[in-house]
C-alpha cells in the first residue's frame, strides 16, 4: 500500500533511529559504515527540519544495509517502501503550482498542506475566523487572496488554482466512509470576511458539502461548553491528517499568521487529536449545524 510522502519520511526516520540505537552505532559510526557523511544520515533521521525535502532513495538504502537489515526481509520491505514513498513527488511539484502559496516558492504555504492531504484516510479540520481552504469556494478563496496579502506581490490566480486542485484531490471521489470532517467556530459562518454575495454562495456550498456521506460539517457555538475546560478552544486553525496504514504517523499542521507549523511529535499530535474529539463533542450535530448555516444564509439572502 503506497503511503503519504510526509508521513513515510517521519516513519523512516523513527525506524532508522530506533535501529541505530538497538545496534549501538553512533551517528558518525553508522555514516562511516554506509560510506556517506554524518550530516546526510542525520538528515534521514531528523527530517522534521525540512519534511518537504524528498528522501534520497540511494542514501536510504545504503543506510539500511549498513544497519544489517537483510534484503528481502519484512523489515527491509517496510523501510524500502517508506523510502520510496518519501522520495515521491506529486502535482504540487509542477511549475504551474510553484507560486500557489505566495511569492517565494521555497516558502510555499500551500505546499505542505497539499503534501499532507495526499493519500489521506481522514482529514480533521478546525476553522476559527476564516473557513479552511478545502471548503472555500473559488470566489471566497480569490477574495481572501486579494485582500490578505499584506502588501506582498502574490499571484492570486496561482493561489486559487492551488486551492482548487487540493479540493479536487480531497473531494474528487465520494467515499462510503467519512473522509473529511470540519469543525467551524460560529463566527466563521456569521461573519462576512468577503462581500455578501460571495458569502451567500459560500454558505450554500457548505450546505452542499454537508449533504455528502463522506463529509461532516459541524458548527461550534460561541457558548459551547467543551469537556475538560468550559470554553476551551485552540488559538489557531489546525488540520489533522491520518492515513490508512496505522503505522504511518498522523500529522498536524497549525495555520498561524506568518507560517505553518508542521507537528510530528507523537505526544503533541495526540494532544490535538484528543482536543478535536472534545470540540467535536461540544459542537452542534451535523443536522443542527446545517440548520444554523441555512438560517444564516436565509438572513443574508434577505439583505443582499
Amino acid at each position: 500500500m503506497a503511503g503519504n510522502p510526509l508521513s513515510r519520511r517521519i516513519r523512516l526516520a523513527r525506524e532508522l533511529g530506533r535501529l541505530r540505537a538497538e545496534r549501538g552505532y553512533t551517528l558518525a559510526g553508522l555514516a562511516e559504515r554506509a560510506g556517506v557523511s554524518k550530516s546526510l544520515v542525520g538528515r534521514l533521521e531528523q527530517p522534521a527540519e525540512n519534511l518537504t525535502r524528498k528522501t534520497n532513495l540511494t542514501l536510504a538504502r545504503k543506510t539500511v544495509r549498513a544497519l544489517d537489515v537483510e534484503r528481502g526481509s519484512d523489515l527491509w520491505d517496510v523501510l524500502d517502501a517508506c523510502a520510496e514513498d518519501g522520495a515521491e513527488g506529486g502535482w504540487w511539484d509542477r511549475p504551474e503550482y510553484a507560486f500557489m502559496g505566495g511569492p517565494d516558492p521555497m516558502r510555499n504555504r500551500q505546499r505542505a498542506f497539499a503534501m499532507a492531504e495526499y493519500r489521506t484516510e481522514l482529514i480533521l479540520d478546525y476553522g476559527v475566523a476564516l473557513l479552511p481552504g478545502p471548503v472555500q469556494t473559488e470566489a471566497y478563496a480569490r477574495y481572501r487572496a486579494q485582500v490578505g496579502t499584506d502588501g506582498q506581490d502574490v499571484d492570486v490566480d496561482a493561489v486559487v488554482a492551488g486551492r482548487l486542485r487540493r479540493q479536487a484531490e480531497i473531494f474528487g471521489v465520494v467515499s462510503e466512509e467519512e473522509r473529511y470532517a470540519v469543525i467551524l467556530e460560529e463566527q466563521t459562518v456569521r461573519r462576512w470576511p468577503v462581500p455578501p454575495p460571495v458569502m451567500l454562495d459560500q454558505l450554500h456550498h457548505l450546505l452542499d458539502l454537508a449533504k455528502r456521506r463522506d463529509v461532516s460539517v459541524q458548527v461550534l457555538p460561541v457558548d459551547a461548553q467543551v469537556a475538560n475546560g468550559i470554553g476551551a478552544a485552540p488559538r489557531s486553525p489546525y488540520t489533522i491528517y491520518s492515513y490508512a496504514d496505522r503505522d504511518d504517523p498522523t500529522i498536524v499542521i497549525v495555520d498561524t499568521v506568518t507560517t505553518d507549523l508542521l507537528i510530528t511529535d507523537a505526544a503533541e499530535v495526540d494532544g490535538y487529536v484528543q482536543l478535536h474529539e472534545r470540540l467535536r463533542g461540544a459542537a452542534l450535530s451535523d443536522a443542527d449545524s446545517a440548520a444554523l448555516i441555512g438560517e444564516v444564509a436565509a438572513k443574508l439572502a434577505a439583505s443582499v
